[in-house]
């Protein structure tokens, strides 16, 4: 053979293959059978036609005569479905002996379907799929529309399918022999069988997380893989075979209702497992879309025989839409729900994105789009499962990872709750060491106010010594003992004057307070401890009384600090009887009085003390003293925003009234933060984090007279640190009604005013 005649014929071959699927076929190709052994596989030797006329013995050589496809690909596949179809195969037992095979479709569900063998060409109905009778008893024996094929040696028949489909036009024919025919049944059934006890397993567990946590997640996983065993159940046909297989439209739309109940089920589960809701709002609307869809196209599913085939054809790729819409968006969904929420999610993405290959790969391969796609059916069990294992894993991971951080949390609880009982017990340590030294200062007050009237009878003693030596003496007589007199007398009236009277230590104080949260009861018990031994050293009483449950937001120090003026004057002129401290509260108000049976003020003395002028005023020049305490009293009730006036006086005795505002029968402990957001335009810094309160000072943009230093330490030497960086100090532990005090309302407005 020539070099040219080669060019010839390759280029008559690529002519050749050149022509389209349905040209023309001389003759119908032959299927070699071997007895005993499967036959090769069909595609290439089947021939079909489209939209024939019908079949019979007067159209069947037409149809042999007119133009006939062929398979394109390796999968058995005549296009969108919906049109009726009939396909030729010719086969011959080419062996010796007779042989026998079943010849099956490997489908049992088609609206329309018809089985002939041509013999002396006629055409002769084997399997009739339009009886349902005859098409149940054949379902059941095959689980297929399959017919037993008998050859003798070197026969040869011609086999004509013809059929309509309104689902799919994949027809996966296979000759093939008993033995090997049953044992594929077999492992199907198998398949089927292990997928269905997989799935019904998980159902089962699902529920029972459902029991343990209550998350309803695992409900909507549940209902999802129900669906899915019931579609694996009716994929492989065994519905239709032995309910349905008369009822090709009904298994259709059982199929379909399937479908969207399998892709409901499975976005409501994403929305309530990945709260799509919070994370996701635009994809959580999307997916409610989604489920509306789904849920409105199995509604109209038991419909299917009464509506036209253009409505029905239109359902299906309704269907089909919306299951590979719901499979595509899910994968998207587990990803981003990975990322924000966490990775232990990651089995979701996978299961969800594996199903989702599956079922668009299967939705275009069954739609028939492009005809030489292969289609395994079988598989859809088997990645169903896998995608539910991973679906269900990524549960138990989550839950796994919400248990540690559970865990994690309550460990960090415990720290924190041991870290505030440690606090609490040192600050139950400082209370008392606070409450000691307290006691100590005021008890060494009372020893200082008794020792100094023991030091006023000695100064009067020596003074009286002094004044009888220079009467009695000559000139010179006694002049070294008088000087020593007179000079022990100074001496000692100068330590008299700087330890009884609070006008130096008042003097020297700023307007900076502490406010705290107090009992009435803690106020007045130190000032009797405290004053309570000089007035016994007298002969007189002093008394305490409570009216009720009082808690004061004040300045205790500041506040003891005047009553313990006025109750040294009560001391100096009260000569019988006593005193009374007397608590109340009254409109949110503590009304605190302090009554003695003294000898009383003169009109005079009342008016000038109620003068703000007036800075110091002795009642009486024949008693020692500044003149200053009840001034000074005053002014520290004012800087606590209360109000402090003589009641009455007279013979009977003086009775001082002070009210102050801030007084409750109880308190609400708080947060300094939500103690913050009750105080607008001030900033609190907690003074016991020392490092991140001095770095909040050096920041800070507030003025210093907005700031509140909160701590535990109510001593002097604190309060003269954050009187310098603070404009006002916080004992802890603080209360909500601190908040209401009017200190804040009076710094802001002053504030203002200066601005």
């Amino acid at each position: 053979m020539t070099i040219g005649r080669w060019i010839i014929l390759v280029a008559l071959a690529l002519a050749a293959s050149a022509l389209p699927a349905h040209a023309a076929a001389p003759a119908l190709p032959t299927l070699l059978l071997t007895p005993g052994q499967d036959a090769a596989e069909a595609a290439p030797y089947i021939r079909y036609a489209k939209r024939p006329a019908g079949v019979g013995a007067d159209t069947l050589d037409a149809l042999l005569a007119g133009p006939l496809a062929r398979i394109t690909g390796p999968t058995i596949h005549f296009g969108p479905p919906g049109t009726r179809t009939v396909l030729f195969l010719r086969v011959r037992n080419g062996g010796s002996d007779p042989g026998s095979w079943i010849f099956t479709t490997g489908r049992g569900s088609l609206k329309y379907f018809r089985l002939y063998e041509v013999a002396g060409g006629r055409p002769m109905l084997r399997v009739d799929g339009t009886d349902g009778r005859e098409a149940r008893d054949n379902l059941r024996t095959y689980q297929a529309f399959s017919s037993e094929l008998v050859l003798q040696p070197r026969e040869e028949k011609l086999i004509l399918i013809d059929f309509l489909s309104e689902n799919s036009t994949y027809m996966p024919i296979r000759i093939e022999t008993y033995g090997s025919f049953f044992k594929d049944r077999r492992a199907n059934i198998a398949m089927v069988s292990g997928v269905v006890l997989g799935v019904v397993i998980l159902i089962l567990l699902n529920f029972l997380f459902f029991q343990v946590t209550g998350y309803r997640e695992f409900v909507w996983l549940a209902i999802a893989q129900g669906f899915f065993a019931l579609n694996t159940v009716h994929s492989e046909g065994y519905i239709t075979i032995f309910f349905l297989a008369d009822k090709p439209l009904l298994g259709v739309g059982i199929e379909d209702a399937i479908k969207c109940g399998f892709a409901a089920a499975m976005a409501q589960f994403c929305r309530s497992f990945v709260r799509t809701a919070t994370h996701f709002p635009h994809r959580d609307l999307t997916l409610r879309i989604l489920i509306g869809a789904a849920l409105a196209l199995a509604a109209l599913q038991p419909g299917l025989a009464i509506y036209p085939p253009a409505m029905r054809a239109a359902l299906h790729i309704g269907v089909w839409f919306v299951a590979v819409a719901v499979a595509l968006f899910l994968p998207f969904v587990g990803f981003a729900a990975m990322q924000q929420i966490g990775r232990q999610l990651w089995p979701l993405f996978v299961g969800w994105a594996a199903l989702a290959l599956f079922i668009v790969y299967a939705a275009v391969a069954s739609m028939g789009v492009f005809t030489w796609l292969p289609i395994d059916w079988h598989l859809a069990g088997p990645v169903g499962l896998f995608e539910s294992l991973m679906v269900t894993l990524a549960l138990g991971l989550n839950l796994r990872k919400i248990q540690a951080d559970k865990l994690a949390a309550d460990a960090k609880y415990a720290q924190s709750m041991a870290e505030r009982v440690a606090i609490s017990e040192r600050a139950a340590r400082l209370a008392e060491e606070k409450a000691f030294a307290l006691a100590t200062v005021n008890s060494q007050n009372a020893l200082l106010h008794a020792s100094g009237h023991d030091s006023k009878q000695v100064i009067l003693a020596l003074n009286s010594a002094v004044e009888a030596l220079k009467r009695t003496g000559g000139a010179g007589a006694h002049d070294e003992l008088t000087r020593t007199l007179q000079s022990s007398a100074t001496y000692l009236s100068e330590i008299v004057s700087t330890t009884i009277s609070g006008a130096n230590i008042v003097g020297a104080e700023s307007d900076f307070v502490a406010l705290g949260c107090f009992r009435a009861a803690a106020l007045t018990e130190p000032l009797a401890m405290m004053f309570k031994t000089s007035f016994a050293a007298k002969g007189l009483t002093l008394a305490t009384e409570i009216a009720g449950d009082a808690v004061i937001v004040s300045d205790k120090p500041l506040l003891m600090r005047a009553l313990a003026n006025l109750l040294s004057n009560a001391y100096k002129y009260t000569e019988r009887g006593g005193a009374t401290i007397r608590v109340a509260r009254e409109d949110g108000r503590a009304i605190i009085t302090v009554a003695d049976t003294g000898r009383g003020m003169s009109d005079a003395v009342r008016t000038r003390l109620a003068d703000d002028a007036v800075t110091r005023l002795r009642g009486d020049e024949r008693v020692a003293g500044t003149g200053s305490g009840f001034q000074s009293a005053r002014r520290l009730v004012q800087s606590l925003a209360g109000s402090l006036r003589i009641a009455a006086s007279g013979s009977e005795g003086t009775t001082i009234e002070i009210v102050l505002p801030c007084a409750f029968a109880a308190t609400t402990p708080v947060s300094i933060d939500e103690l913050q957001s009750a105080l607008t335009g001030w900033r609190l810094l907690d003074f016991d984090a020392r490092e991140d309160f001095e770095a909040a000072i050096a920041a800070a943009d507030t003025p210093r007279e907005r700031i509140v230093a909160l701590t535990y330490d109510d001593t002097t030497v604190t309060r003269g640190r954050l009187s310098e960086t603070a404009g006002m100090m916080m004992i802890k532990p603080v209360c909500r009604e601190a908040a209401q005090h009017p200190l804040f309302a009076l710094v802001n407005s002053k504030v203002s005013e200066q601005a």
